[in-house]
């Protein structure tokens, strides 16, 4: 996974204020590694410098787990993560059950935040990345910011793509990883991991489901296929296939079926019905960047110079938009 999400917690970072470790402790603890390491502490634990206690260590130790989550860069994260590992060899599982409490008290980003750290300290735990992928997908299903979204749900990608890697036989990767192909639009992907789920799991509720929505899956993998064969050169064959299913009233609405079908008109040279197609495709999907290329080329082609400027200028925002994240 790549830091994308730091951009939304680094204005969290302002919490903090930074002290150091007394020299008497560094030394009676063996902790030469933290000399001079600025420790972070919540502004709200400072009144209690006034006791006679001090701030506790427990303080600096969730400091340093939160800015280890909340900025991926931070300066002195390899010396937080060594001091996390001296504290407890088993911080991770300590950092996931923590987080899993504050997922369930519907603290999310929180608990995101904490899931980060357990993920630096190490990006093999399977309990961090799958927890992540379930706190990230309740993250992006509660907002309405489409950046946002598109930045959660390739953290969701990327989590189940690194779990399937690391814990292989664990069922729900390939529950969670057919819907976000199925997002993606990638039909046949969606249907080959979630017959890897139906191999794996044993009864549940989402074994049927599954199974239901296998079911579900024939038409657009058949379409998905006859896309194929049309980028593939192979256009007569796959418009063919595209065509048939032009005006089923169960495909009402689902624009990659016109989509496809744009992309085999402009490959075959019929552009005006590569442009009714794409138009179709784009009333349900707006800000679909791969339909505007095709309409671009279709108007072009036709010599519409008016309506392919339109759609290059729009295709050009929505591409500036996605290069800033």
């Amino acid at each position: 996974m790549i830091d994308r999400l730091d951009k939304y917690f680094k204005k969290y970072l302002d919490n903090y204020v930074f002290l150091e470790l007394m020299p008497h402790y560094i030394k009676r603890e063996h902790l030469d590694f933290m000399r001079g390491v600025p420790m972070p502490v919540k502004k709200e634990f400072l009144k209690e410098l006034a006791g006679e206690e001090g701030i506790k260590i427990q303080y600096f130790i969730e400091g340093m787990i939160d800015l280890i989550g909340l900025d991926s860069s931070f300066r002195y994260a390899p010396q937080y993560i060594n001091f996390l590992n001296y504290v407890n060899k088993d911080i991770p599982k300590v950092i996931v059950s923590l987080a899993i409490d504050f997922a369930k008290e519907e603290q999310l980003i929180h608990a995101a935040v904490l899931l980060r750290a357990a993920l630096r300290i190490n990006r093999d735990d399977p309990d961090a990345l799958y927890n992540y992928m379930l706190v990230c997908r309740n993250l992006y299903n509660d907002s309405d910011d489409d950046d946002y979204i598109a930045d959660l749900k390739m953290e969701v990608f990327e989590s189940l793509k690194h779990l399937k890697e690391v814990r292989p036989e664990f069922a729900m990767t390939y529950y969670f990883l057919g819907f976000a192909y199925i997002n993606a639009g990638r039909y046949s992907s969606a249907a080959r991991e979630w017959k890897t789920f139906v191999s794996l799991s044993g009864p549940c509720e989402e074994r049927g489901e599954i199974q239901g929505r296998l079911t579900e899956l024939e038409i657009p993998v058949k379409i998905e296929q006859a896309y194929m064969d049309v980028i593939n050169g192979r256009w007569e064959q796959g418009l063919a296939v595209l065509e048939s299913y032009r005006g089923d009233e169960m495909l009402k609405g689902w624009w990659p079926l016109y989509y496809y079908l744009g992309v085999g008109y402009n490959r075959t040279g019929r552009y005006k019905e590569a442009v009714e197609a794409l138009r179709e495709a784009l009333k349900d999907n707006p800000s679909g960047a791969e339909i505007l290329a095709e309409l671009v080329i279709a108007n072009n082609a036709l010599g519409d110079e008016v309506n392919a400027e339109k759609y290059k200028k729009k295709l050009d925002l929505i591409r500036e938009r996605q290069q800033r994240k």
